[in-house]
């Protein structure tokens, strides 16, 4: 990926933006100018954006910014953007690593860039809220006593969820058609009625896959937690690692460089017993028995078509597996190290060999149904940490990528990829040929 010295790029670059500088200037006053009009206007202040800001060394002493949303970047006409208007030509050190983060950086660096370092987020679309909204459904319906954990009580709970949210900033905009002649929006409510049945289907997968009035207490044990961790980037030193001591919960300066923060959201954990078998993980009085603990995310995309070669369809199932490895080798870290404080009080009494079981509970499918898709990350620890290390020096390969196109200081060198749908492809025409990686 990279040919030659993070040196001779930074320099080589520098020299690049000084020798445009009165180019780089004069556009920047242009979309200060443009922006601010179009912002006055319909006082735009959407959080999927980056920050614009006028430089010194570009010739503008003036310290004005304005928010740059990704609506902006695409109403700004092809080439007349460049990276160093954003930011004042800096790329950023990312403070922590999140699995969909880490998952774009390995898929296209450039748009992690975008995205991650220069804040171009891709606005919510009609899947994204869909699915959030779904969640949102999901975790509130444990909150019912089990007989009360109906159909149409979690279907209620998506109502109930969109009544409040759908003329927000987030997902206001979903369902707006614009008047070619008059450019007037009006609100599409046949278009959003057909996604509200949609998203109520789902739902109804799920409880026809899952009946949550027979899922035992305590299960689930925690909903919607936070993971984190700081992760050394010495995989043999950690949870799953040979050495674990040498990273463990040090949290003054002096092995700050040597690691990284990675953290995501854990939908729901439970208790299972072994071999999994919800209702046996209990005794007649509720007391656990010989468990472990299950991850389990929700996805409401449809399920993997296994309908290739055993090789092809392991592939696919491990690389539908990665985040949930993630979370479970997160989940590690933090149990080993003490840090069990959550949301639902119960992390605190799950050892880190407990940790054992992954579920994808996907809502479709191509057959119009819900589908599990379980792993089981090995039988004994031996054999879990073996996969769950493995992770971990994935996890720092990528960090190590990452923190390398950073240092560099270089947009050039965060390489496209080749995939038609990709975010990249929509905003790198944006911007001044040859001011990032073209390939």
């Amino acid at each position: 990926m990279i040919s030659r010295s993070f040196t001779t790029h930074a320099f080589a670059y520098h020299q690049y933006k000084t020798t445009n500088l009165s180019n780089v200037a004069s556009l920047q006053r242009s979309l200060f100018s443009t922006l601010s009009a179009t912002q006055s206007t319909r006082g735009d202040t959407t959080s999927t954006s980056t920050t614009t800001s006028s430089s010194s060394s570009a010739g503008d002493s003036s310290d004005q910014s304005l928010t740059l949303t990704y609506a902006d970047i695409l109403l700004q006409a092809d080439g007349s953007l460049h990276p160093y208007m954003l930011l004042d030509g800096n790329i950023p050190t990312p403070k922590s690593l999140s699995p969909s983060a880490a998952a774009e950086f390995k898929a296209c660096p450039q748009s992690y860039l975008f995205q991650y370092l220069y804040g171009i987020r891709q606005p919510t679309n009609l899947a994204l809220a869909k699915g959030s909204l779904c969640h949102s459904a999901l975790e509130e319906l444990f909150d019912l006593q089990p007989n009360d954990r109906t159909l149409d009580n979690l279907q209620n709970l998506f109502r109930r969820h969109w009544s409040k949210e759908r003329m927000t900033e987030q997902y206001g905009h979903l369902f707006d058609d614009q008047d070619e002649l008059t450019g007037r929006l009006t609100r599409n409510t046949e278009a959003e009625r057909k996604w509200g049945n949609e998203a109520l289907e789902l739902l109804g997968n799920y409880y026809r896959l899952e009946d949550p009035r027979l899922v035992p207490q305590p299960n689930p044990i925690e909903r919607e937690i936070w993971v984190q961790a700081k992760l050394c980037l010495d995989p043999t030193h950690g949870s799953t690692g040979s050495d674990p001591k040498p990273c463990m919960d040090q949290d003054d300066n002096a092995n700050k460089e040597e690691r990284f923060l990675v953290r995501g959201i854990v939908d729901r954990l439970d208790y299972v017993a072994v071999p999994p078998s919800p209702r046996d993980a209990f005794d007649p009085d509720g007391r656990t028995v010989k468990t472990a603990v299950r991850i389990v995310d929700y996805k409401t995309g449809k399920a993997p078509n296994f309908k290739y070669s055993a090789a092809t369809n392991k592939r696919i199932a491990e690389e539908n597996m990665w985040q949930l490895k993630i979370y479970a080798l997160l989940l590690r870290e933090m149990i080993t190290n003490g840090k069990t404080s959550s949301k639902g009080g119960n992390l605190k009494f799950i050892s880190s060999n407990d940790l054992r079981l992954l579920r994808l509970m996907y809502l479709t499918s191509e057959e119009g149904e819900a589908r599990y898709l379980d792993l089981d990350l090995g039988e004994t620890e031996t054999e879990r940490n073996e996969t769950l290390q493995q992770v971990h020096k994935e996890l720092v390969e990528i960090w190590k990528g990452i923190m390398t196109l950073v240092n560099s200081q270089d947009p050039r060198m965060f390489p496209h990829c080749d995939r038609k749908f990709c975010f990249c492809h929509k905003v790198r025409p944006k911007f001044e040929f040859g001011s990032l990686y073209q390939g």
